[in-house]
Formats: structure tokens, sequence, C-alpha cells
């Protein structure tokens, strides 16, 4: 059986949304809400058939002793933990809890997470309109998983067997923010693996607890963050939150005992660490290699690669080609940085030496699979972070389009 878990504050009508998104598409499971000191008191919808308990604290204890309340209160031996501003969608637990079979912590997919869970699936507007944008999103993926470090906590399960072994989530996170990765990490520790269940899809509606206890002037959501990624930081390392994928770890090496890192482009400006590469020997860079020839690395051997002020001068005919070289040699999860001048500003055009033109929109090509699958682009990335900059000087109105990915496998 599974144990729904969700923790509540306060939002009353998105929660009751939540609980019935549960019942409508749930089956073989029980509901254990905690009402962490909502005012007023929660009252949960009718569930019919399905268990409810009901757990009641008079002061918000946050997130992570909320979670630890129901855990130790579920019956089921599979825990999934659900924020209150989730909805999920048809077969949802079925596609997430056939992770655990290979891996020990799952999550889905949504269109609102930090890292690598966040994607951008067809536009919906109404409930039926995100059951058919999951079901399209299911088709996509299929049963893929890709392994990362942690998940986000909006929606995420295991067996109630791991949380016997490693131990109950940190509650001096208080309110929220980390304690998810925490234990994760801990996880990790004892070499149990993590994985994004890709083909499953749930909405999250966002930060919308946080949202309203810093309007009421209960916290500051900026100190809360930099307090727990401090204590985050202190004890499992530097820049946590990037670490989703198994390229963020030094996990990865090659015969020297090295992550593999290319700087293509790198021209006058080599970095420390990186393979430099550039096709012009005047430049006198680690590796003379020319892109569209290829790059001599094996498949799914690469940590990471930066293309920052190089893909603008890959002739637009060979853009596919090049972006299609760079997933090959990238490992599975292995990161990809892209900085290129965007068409929405001056810079694009001007330089003669740009032959190719990009923007926000170049990179669903590469990422959406409607789009890919127009022109048969194998590359698959999941878009983690994507925006304009514009440069200092701003009177330049220079827009550079910066892109982090990570590589998303073949597909089955």
């Amino acid at each position: 059986m599974i144990s729904v878990c969700i923790p509540i504050y306060n939002l009353h009508e998105f929660s009751q949304i939540t609980i019935q998104s549960v019942l409508d598409n749930t089956t073989d499971c029980e509901l254990i809400i905690v009402d962490n000191g909502s005012t007023p008191p929660f009252k949960p919808p009718f569930s019919g058939f399905i268990e409810t308990t009901l757990i009641r604290n008079e002061e918000n204890l946050g997130f992570p002793a909320a979670v630890n309340q129901a855990i130790r209160a579920a019956k089921g031996d599979v825990i999934v933990l659900l924020n209150s501003d989730v909805i999920v969608t048809p077969k949802w637990s079925e596609k997430l809890l056939s992770g655990l079979d290979e891996f020990s912590i799952v999550g889905p997919a949504t269109n609102f997470s930090a890292g690598i869970q966040g994607v951008e699936p067809e536009l919906y507007s109404s409930t039926d309109g995100l059951y058919k944008s999951a079901e399209q999103w299911a088709e996509n993926y299929g049963n893929e998983i890709l392994e990362v470090n942690f998940v986000i906590g909006f929606c995420m399960a295991f067996r109630k067997s791991l949380f016997d072994e490693i131990g109950e989530f940190d509650e001096s996170l208080w309110p929220c923010s980390g304690e998810e990765v925490d234990f994760c990490f801990k996880a990790r520790e004892l070499n149990h693996r993590i994985g994004v269940v890709l083909g499953c899809y749930v909405h999250h509606e966002g930060s919308q607890t946080l949202t309203a206890m810093e309007r009421s002037g209960q916290i500051n959501y900026d100190e809360i963050c930099k307090r727990n990624d401090d204590h985050l930081e202190k004890r499992w390392g530097a820049n946590i939150w990037e670490r989703q994928s198994l390229s963020g770890l030094k996990t990865n090496y090659n015969a020297q005992g090295e992550a593999i890192r290319l700087n293509l482009g790198s021209g006058y400006s080599p970095i420390q660490g990186y393979v430099n590469i550039d096709n012009r020997a005047e430049v006198n860079p680690d590796l003379l290699c020319d892109v569209l020839e290829g790059l001599p690395f094996d498949d799914n051997s690469v940590d990471e690669i930066r293309a920052f002020d190089f893909l603008e001068h890959i002739p637009i005919g060979q853009t596919i080609q090049v972006v299609s070289e760079i997933w090959r040699v990238l490992k599975n999860g292995g990161r990809f940085e892209s900085l290129t001048p965007s068409t929405e500003g001056m810079g694009a055009f001007q330089d003669p030496t740009h032959v190719s033109f990009w923007n926000r929109n170049s990179w669903l090509y590469y990422s959406n699979p409607d789009y890919r699958h127009l022109y048969g682009i194998e590359a698959n990335f999941n878009i983690e972070k994507i925006e304009d900059i514009l440069d200092d000087p701003a009177w330049m109105k220079v827009i550079h389009t910066y892109v982090l990915a990570t590589k998303i496998g073949a597909e089955s």
C-alpha cells in the first residue's frame, strides 16, 4: 500500500484540490494529512473508501517535522511525500513507483521545479488539458529514468524501510528548503540510487506556502534559503543546488582520475581544469580540433561541455550536426552550458563572423519532443536554466541567451 503524506499550512482551497486529485487518480493508498497549525483548522474532503488520517499541530512545526510525523504514522510500505500545491495526474503513482524497482528514491517531472525536474510540457489551462498534456508527456518519455544525486521534495517516493535505515528529515531546516536534498545525500552516502521518472508528469503550482508566509511577515525567504544552504554546504559541500546531475559530483573519471570537461572555442581565454579546444593553432589550445569534423571522444564519455560565444560561428546548415556531436560525447546527465548572442538584441547579426543565429526558442529543437521530431533530431537535453542576459554596458544592447542543460540518453 502507498502512504501519501501531505503537510498543509493554510492554503485550504488548493490543498483540497491536491487531495481530490489524489483521490481521483490513485488506488491502494492511504492519506496522511498533517495540518501544521492552519487557521482555521483544515478539514479534508470526503475520501470514500480511502483511509484518511489527520494529524493536527497547533503551530507550524515546518515541513520536515510534519513529514516525519506522517511517515511515523504511515501503514504503507511505500511513502509518497506530496506538497499541498501539487495536482497529480492519471496513473501517476504507477509510473512513479515503477522506478522503485531500480532506485531507492524517485521523483517526477513537473512545470515548476528547480533543476532537472522542471520541464516545459504542452501548455494547458484546465484539468482535462493537464491530463492530456501528462499523457502526451508519458508517451514521449516512456519508462526512461534519469539517475541523479537528489530529487526536489514537491513529490518524492521511497520505501518506508529506507526511512528506517537512514533516519528522519532534518527538522532544523525550518520551515523548509533543502531537507529533501539532505535526505537524498544521506541515501547516496549509503550507495542508494536516486532517479527522475521522466515519463511521470504532475502539476506543481510552486512556492505557495512560503510566498504566503513571507507576505504575512512570518519569514524572510532569502534569509531562510541562505541559512539552510549554509547548513547543507557544511555537511555536503559547496554549490549543492547545482549538483543534481551526476556530473555535478566527481564520480565520473577518466584514466587520470579527473572529470572530463571541454571548453569549445577556447580562443585566447583557456580555462584551467578544462580541455581547451579550438581550430586555430595560433591560440595554442590543449586540443587542436575542428568540431565540424567530430570530437575525438567516445560516446557517453565527457562530463561537461562549455560553449560560450561558440555556436554562432557554426554555419547555419551544420548547427544540428554540432549540437548532436556535443550530445553524443556527453555522459547521460552530463552538463552542457551555452552562451550565444540572441537575435532579440544587437550583436547577433552585426558581427560578420556570426553565421548562425540563436535565441531561447532555438533550444526547443533540442529539448521539446514535438520540435525535435520535426527534423528527426536525436540530440535530447533537459533545459535546467535558460535566460537572456543584457551585457554590461547596457547601452550596447547585446543580449546573450544562456542555457544550462543536461543530456537525456537515447530513446529506446
